[in-house]
């Protein structure tokens, strides 16, 4: 394009500072927003040539429609021309990304660009971003937080969605981007002055008012007012006279589309006819493509390229051909005839087979090319479809949706159609269409086995996304028809028995749970067995038979590890680490936890992210970690809402809220609190041990006690059966005899003791059982010597935390024997203060006040001290100040997490809070602090 970037000095200065800053060693993202046309491709193209001129490595891709079709095609493709090379990325170039595998290759690209960003900054630069496939938009979700706190900055250039149309894959990850709305960079129509200068730069000299009057009637928009002008020129309505230009004649173009016509009747027939036919593309193309679309030799074609390149075309990054903007492509498209359209898109889809193109590429162009081929495109989609929604199944049920509109509804095929695409929608989350469509096919008349499997779709997106009442009732109707193959069967009884279990009726689960096993082994489908396994040992974790629980998970594991394929992809390892804290084998846990997450990250199986998340959390709580419990928790948090799995968000805000007042952060703990109710209010089924008791510890700590014991009302009547908050949080069973003594409800704690006591006796060897009954009994009774012997369980539990709080009411308890009491009381204030909560600290030292104790701080005290002696960077937590270390020897976050066995997400956190609390913005600036004060140990 000739037009400069007129009027867009502070858009031009924006984006210095964002090079500059990228430059100086600084990571983050910024989009680049405005109408199609208004000029941000242009300053992309001046933030490109300024980021060059510092040094700065750049892979920039302008993103295609048809991009959707190819999974990771927009940011591989961008990746491969960077410049400079860096070796970390030669890989890209020497292979296409595996289909096979794509979220292998998700984690090969993290662990690349962590690499080339240590060589030299990275800008990493998408134009039209809004068309980039569904695996590039997955993997920049995931990118650009995990990127952050590396020299490595992200700019989108995208056009906002137009009402009425569905949002892309791309325009999703944007929207998400800029949720917080601070990182926008707008670009708006250029104002009057701005348009006289570029009037003069395309005309070549001075206009008048003619000229400028016509050219405001473009909006501003930069490239309509260029191609609107063009026209003039070509069509001889815009003369220079005495050296200025002017507009004459009464027949003037009216529109944009009229001065791209215009515009082509300039150009010899032949140009004429290449360009009408290259529209259809959608995608850059090469001279073999056109020239056989044209039905001529390549190289007599030549000429009618060079001459469209004067005013149309342009070469890509890759040597390959395109329109010089899509507007343009969409105005010469709609010269064309529907019957020409027809058969273009229909010589063009054989094109794309022989050449080996994307599926679904073949797809959009058979959907074009007339009844037949639309047919053709649905057949092949729903052959592939399995394929196809591990990398782009938004794309591919767009395809099938479009194929339904061409389909009569009297058509026996129909119903198929349809159970297909709703597969397809709830793989891409597009739960609300799925639930729309599925509605209409039921009411059709389906065959059981095609009503089956869709039944089974709904129930699985109903499931993903929390709403387990649906999916339960999806599954039951499934269910009654009794002609289904037993492997069909036995995943509605799967996903069944985890619906069930989050609604709370444990023994339809539980039946539902083995119907899966049973009928899973005998009708091959072992993935079904191995989820109705897992369910089975959530039951038994919400019933309290822990035994029973980590049997069930160790069944599972074993049958997913010798079956493969599927039945890996339903992670068991996640259950069997929760029994096994429960039971306080921590060493066990963790161990399954890394192995669990390892092959979560092989099989890209993002859905288990957050709960590997909330496990890690859940144990380092156990063992009395709370900063290291938080940063888990987050990071699970963040993952979930990326992926929208609001269901498995829950127990993470409920992690949170708890950890929030053991730290005294009231205000973070009601935040979390709004969030749950939130999630609730849109119908997320949450466990009651989840969120429940967080709140009502919120409670309790805000001296609301009696509306505490209310909320827990029902809780209290059902923990005999249900005793799954003593096996999450075992110092829970003292809380809850506690409230219920202090709001008048002495009947309440009896049944908690009775409870403890129950949930004690069937799980013998379980020291944290032991000690939670021991500490209900001993709080209700007033036995002191029950309360001690609490403190020995849960030290032989490994529990510090449930240590400190037995501690605390055995000195309460104790406080005639005087020192002994100060001394129980001293060991709590150690042991809380090391853990950083905070709050609890204050709280027992205002109690510790009220015995009249003349030195209630000296625990704390002497533990801040111990806390704070020789070790470097003292506002760091430990956790923190071990990944500032591995910064500070060079490290890139994958490496970091390799070497201190935790997940890349958590090392991610660790960095934000890190970068707050030491008030830095760059790695090289957090590398030179720690080198400055933390000099190696000989």
């Amino acid at each position: 394009m000739v037009w400069q970037p007129f009027g867009r000095t502070a858009e031009i200065d924006a984006l210095t500072r964002i090079v500059d800053d990228t430059a100086a060693g600084a990571g983050g993202w910024h989009t680049l927003v405005g109408a199609a046309g208004i000029g941000k491709s242009r300053l992309v193209q001046v933030t490109l040539q300024h980021a060059a001129d510092r040094k700065i490595a750049v892979a920039a891709r302008e993103a295609f429609q048809l991009d959707q079709a190819a999974p990771l095609v927009t940011l591989a493709g961008a990746l491969r021309d960077c410049a400079p090379e860096s070796a970390a990325l030669d890989w890209l170039a020497r292979h296409e990304p595996e289909r096979s595998d794509p979220f292998g290759t998700l984690q090969r690209l993290r662990t690349s660009l962590e690499r080339a960003a240590r060589e030299r900054p990275l800008l990493i630069v998408i134009d039209d971003a809004q068309w980039m496939d569904e695996l590039s938009a997955l993997a920049i979700r995931d990118l650009v937080p995990a990127l952050a706190s590396s020299p490595v900055r992200w700019l989108l250039a995208h056009r906002p969605p137009t009402t009425g149309d569905r949002e892309t894959p791309g325009h999703q990850v944007l929207r998400w981007l800029n949720r917080d709305g601070d990182r926008a960079i707008k670009v708006g129509p250029l104002d009057e002055p701005a348009i006289v200068q570029l009037c003069t730069e395309v005309v070549g000299a001075e206009v008048d008012n003619t000229v400028v009057a016509l050219a405001l009637s473009c909006g501003g928009n930069p490239l309509r007012t260029e191609q609107l002008l063009k026209a003039l020129v070509a069509t001889g309505q815009l003369k220079l006279n005495n050296g200025i230009g002017s507009v004459v004649g009464d027949d003037l173009p009216s529109s944009f589309v009229d001065s791209v016509r215009e515009l082509l009747d300039t150009l010899t027939p032949a140009a004429g006819r290449l360009l009408r036919a290259a529209s259809v593309f959608r995608r850059p193309f090469d001279i073999e493509e056109i020239a056989r679309l044209t039905g001529r030799p390549a190289l007599d074609v030549y000429p009618q390229v060079a001459e469209a390149m004067t005013d149309f075309l342009v070469e890509d990054t890759l040597g390959g051909l395109t329109f010089a903007h899509d507007l343009v492509r969409q105005a010469v498209y709609s010269t064309l005839p529907h019957s020409m359209r027809e058969q273009l898109h229909r010589a063009t889809a054989a094109i794309a087979r022989d050449t080996g193109r994307p599926a679904l590429e073949i797809a959009e162009h058979q959907l074009h090319s007339g009844p037949a081929g639309a047919a053709d495109a649905v057949r092949m989609v729903r052959s592939m479809a399995r394929e196809i929604a591990r990398y782009a199944p938004s794309a591919a049920a767009d395809v099938m949706l479009r194929g339904l509109d061409s389909t009569a509804a009297d058509d026996p095929e129909r119903p198929a159609l349809i159970a297909d695409t709703v597969g397809l929608l709830a793989a891409a989350a597009r739960l609300g269409e799925a639930r729309e469509l599925g509605g209409e096919a039921l009411g059709a008349g389906l065959d059981p086995q095609t009503e089956a499997l869709l039944l089974l779709g709904l129930a699985e997106a109903c499931k993903h996304g929390g709403l387990n009442e649906k999916s339960a009732g999806y599954a039951d109707q499934a269910l009654r028809h009794t002609e289904i193959p037993p492997a069909v069967r036995a995943r509605l009884h799967a996903v069944r028995a985890h619906a069930l279990c989050y609604l709370g009726d444990l023994t339809a689960a539980d039946e539902s749970g083995a119907r899966a096993d049973t009928l899973g082994r005998s009708g091959e489908e072992p993935g079904a067995a191995v989820f109705g396994l897992s369910a089975r040992s959530l039951v038994a974790f919400t019933q309290g038979r822990l035994y029973d629980s980590l049997t069930h998970a160790r069944t599972a594991t074993d049958l997913a590890d010798e079956a493969g394929g599927e039945a890996v992809h339903r992670h068991p390892r996640i259950w069997l680490a929760a029994a096994l804290i429960a039971l306080d084998d921590f060493d066990g846990a963790q161990q399954v936890i890394r192995d669990g997450r390892r092959a979560s990250d092989r099989t890209g199986a993002a859905w288990t992210e957050p709960l590997w998340h909330h496990f890690q959390s859940t144990l380092l709580h156990a063992t009395g970690r709370l900063d290291e419990a938080a940063v888990e928790a987050e990071s699970g948090l963040a993952v979930a809402e990326q992926h929208g799995a609001h269901a498995l968000a829950m127990p993470l805000l409920g992690m949170l809220m708890r950890v929030a007042v053991l730290r005294g952060d009231l205000i973070a703990a009601q935040e979390r609190l709004d969030h749950v109710r939130r999630l609730a209010a849109d119908g997320v089924t949450p466990v009651p041990e989840d969120v429940l008791w967080p709140e009502a510890v919120l409670l309790d700590a805000t001296d609301a006690q009696q509306d505490a014991f209310i909320l827990l009302r029902d809780l209290y009547a059902g923990l005999p059966a249900r005793p799954a908050l003593l096996a999450t949080d075992p110092v829970a069973a003292a809380g809850l005899t506690r409230l219920a003594h202090g709001t008048g409800h002495p009947d309440a704690a009896a049944l908690v003791v009775r409870a403890a006591r129950e949930f004690a006796g069937r799980n013998p060897g379980s020291h944290s059982a032991a000690g939670a009954a021991a500490h209900a009994d001993g709080l209700h009774r007033g036995d002191l010597t029950q309360v001690q012997r609490a403190v020995a369980e849960f030290r032989r539990a490994g529990r510090p935390l449930a240590v400190a709080t037995a501690l605390q009411d055995a000195a309460e308890l104790g406080r005639a024997t005087g020192g002994e009491a100060l001394a129980w009381s001293d060991e709590a204030l150690s042991i809380l203060s090391a853990a950083g909560a905070t709050g609890a600290c204050a709280r027992l030292q205002s109690l510790r006040a009220g015995w009249g104790s003349a030195a209630p701080d000296r625990a704390a005290a002497a533990a801040d001290r111990a806390a704070t002696a020789a070790i470097c960077l003292p506002q760091l937590s430990p956790a923190e100040r071990k990944v500032a270390l591995q910064v500070g020897q060079g490290r890139t976050n994958i490496e970091i997490a390799d070497a201190l066995f935790i997940s890349k997400h958590t090392v991610d956190a660790h960095l934000r809070n890190i970068f707050t609390k030491l008030g830095v913005r760059r790695r090289a600036e957090l590398a030179a602090i720690v080198a400055r004060e933390c000099p190696p140990t000989t």
